[in-house]
């Protein structure tokens, strides 16, 4: 469950499409590997695409793959600019994200996010760091299994560089015990 933006407004003309791919190494590899879940190093490839709204609002969306499960993955992100960018200062900037997977009859996963993400535009680039929290919920339907909940701290760092109406964008997460890089290929507008 990644925003992979840096936090600024779009405003309301502002859109913003592109692909991203993320690459987490999973805590518990054991674990990942009893449940079937293959390769440790999990890639995430997925497309996304961000709308500047009026008042410092934006609303995203995402569609993509978990890993080699096969299983879909559709989130949704709001995100809202509580400081504007100035000269000197930085912009603060409040997101909510949220994520489903089908694809599988057998588990439901779901995720929600909230995090506070700070960021400074510069000439050609807006490096940015952002902290939150992460909660998952899990559940297999029609099994004896016991649904699980699990709240996570999460710590991010990234930029995004834009040239003309292409941005390229990078990110560094550490969610729980889990560490992620992301890159982004996206046009801006």
């Amino acid at each position: 469950l990644r925003a992979l933006s840096p936090g600024v407004t779009l405003n309301l003309l502002g859109v913003d499409v592109g692909v991203e791919v993320g690459v987490t190494k999973v805590d518990d590899s054991a674990a990942w590997r009893l449940a079937g879940g293959g390769p440790t190093d999990v890639v995430t490839p997925r497309v996304t695409i961000h709308k500047g709204l009026a008042a410092g609002v934006d609303i995203g969306a995402s569609i993509g793959t978990a890993g080699s499960s096969g299983l879909t993955t559709i989130g949704g992100i709001l995100r809202y600019q509580v400081v504007a960018p100035a000269t000197v200062m930085p912009g603060v900037t409040l997101r909510l994200t949220g994520n489903r997977q089908f694809g599988s009859s057998a588990v439901e996963v779901r995720s929600y996010g909230a995090d506070v993400v700070v960021a400074k535009p510069l000439v050609v680039i807006t490096p940015y760091v952002g902290v939150g929290t992460v909660r998952t919920d899990t559940s297999a339907p029609g099994t004896s299994l016991a649904s699980t909940s699990a709240n996570r701290s999460r710590l991010f760092v990234g930029f995004d560089s834009q040239l003309s109406f292409a941005t390229v964008s990078v990110e560094a997460e550490k969610s729980g015990g889990a560490n992620s890089v992301s890159s982004k290929l996206g046009f801006r507008f």
